[in-house]
């Protein structure tokens, strides 16, 4: 498969697990055949000299095995922890009084899965990194109720998950961290463009914001389910987390699989954004819905912890490219399904509106850059004095009862909540 990574496996446990635990010490000492322990998520955040958040209570591994057995290791892992499972049964390490969560919660449970490839949310190639506003973008932040002017809110810091950005100073950057580059993992410099696309739209709604940047894509806009899983545990001090990042391969680079991009769903992945969630000072987390028109949502913003941001022009016309769908991971109504300006572009053609250009002339629109205005959005909001002291679920009750769905076509299983406002 040409959306996950040759010969790479992640896993991950419950820290209070001793099945997963005596697996992954069978693992090390290499006595399970072909698979080897490259490192655990501590590590990685190590190497990028950062630490984990509190609340995340999984343990989480990057394991090697032979290129083309990636599924038979998963199904051959998933037979080891049985056995590990009954073991401790059997020698009463573990039962049903002591971890009935690990037992019976399927969200506690042992996974593992193939590593997969995140690609940025957007329909244009790698651009140059210098960035314009085009007019629209006043009229967007008109429409959302914010003055041409931005926010003046401070006070929130801001997460941005992506290829970095091209002048750190000009953001309000307080951190910057490069999990692409191990040898300059303190210089987060964008080298694809889309990265500070998105900074400067969170920059221009909240100027007060601090950002951090977390570099995990390269220059073709791929990132490591690895290294975004990492970024998300890093004890960033983020309020707000931006991801304009969906699973699977960047429609326009399909070609190279001869096959359409297909989203895709990881247990583990899902299990970082589950701890976050329930972590009580865990961010608020913003998500792409993606750009290929489908009636579902693309990962992560699929999952019912994260706000899924879809896309819409200035009239308030769903954008063409735009994914959209009301439905989460389980099935089950989305509770945070919103739509933000993104520009608008009809298939096989150049954009009608969009939020800006590069120095090369590309033209940026997409879900990627309404996630950003959902982000900056929520950072000025969260700012104001009458909003500062609500905690996360105050806040976004307070997006849902005060979003716009005076849209044309307003349906609630498409638009969701309806149009995010500053108000």
């Amino acid at each position: 498969m040409c959306d996950t990574i040759a010969g790479e496996l992640l896993m991950c446990f419950h820290q209070t697990d001793p099945a997963g635990a005596s697996l992954r010490e069978m693992i090390t000492m290499n006595q399970v055949s072909h698979v080897r322990l490259i490192e655990d998520l501590g590590g990685r955040l190590a190497r990028a000299g950062l630490s984990m958040r509190r609340g995340i209570d999984f343990l989480f591994y990057r394991l090697e095995v032979p290129v083309g057995q990636e599924d038979f290791k998963v199904n051959y892992l998933q037979f080891f922890y049985k056995i590990a499972m009954l073991q401790a049964l059997h020698q009463g390490s573990m039962n049903f009084t002591t971890h009935n969560d690990v037992l019976s919660r399927s969200d506690y449970h042992f996974q593992v899965v193939p590593h997969s490839i995140l690609s940025l949310a957007t329909l244009a190639a790698p651009a140059g990194v210098a960035f314009t506003f085009a007019p629209t973008h006043d009229d967007y932040k008109n429409k959302l109720g914010l003055s041409t002017a931005g926010a003046i809110g401070d006070g929130r810091k801001v997460l941005i998950v992506d290829s970095g950005v091209d002048s750190p100073s000009a953001y309000g950057v307080v951190d910057q961290k490069n999990f692409v580059d191990p040898a300059n993992p303190d210089d987060a410099t964008d080298d694809n463009g889309h990265g500070t696309v998105v900074a400067s739209i969170i920059h221009d709604l909240c100027p007060g914001a601090e950002m951090v940047i977390y570099k995990v894509a390269d220059q073709k806009g791929r990132a490591s389910e690895w290294d975004t899983l990492a970024a998300l545990a890093a004890r960033s001090g983020a309020d707000v987390v931006n991801i304009s990042l969906a699973f699977g391969l960047p429609s326009w680079n399909t070609a190279t699989c001869g096959r359409e991009s297909q989203s895709s769903r990881s247990a583990v992945f899902e299990a970082m954004i589950n701890q976050l969630g329930d972590a009580p000072d865990g961010p608020l987390i913003i998500a792409a819905a993606g750009n290929e028109s489908r009636t579902e949502l693309s990962f992560p913003a699929r999952y019912k912890g994260v706000v899924a941001i879809e896309s819409v022009d200035l009239s308030g016309t769903l954008s063409e490219f735009s994914n959209h769908a009301t439905t989460d991971n389980e099935g089950n109504a989305h509770p945070s399904v919103f739509v933000l300006p993104g520009g608008q572009q009809p298939k096989n053609a150049q954009p009608t509106e969009y939020v800006g250009t590069s120095a090369d002339g590309t033209q940026h629109c997409g879900t990627s850059f309404a996630a950003a205005y959902a982000s900056g959005l929520i950072a000025a909001l969260w700012s104001e004095p009458q909003h500062s002291g609500k905690d996360r679920t105050q806040l976004l009750d307070h997006l849902k009862s005060m979003a716009d769905k005076s849209l044309p076509n307003y349906d609630p299983l498409i638009h969701g909540n309806g149009l995010m406002l500053f108000a």
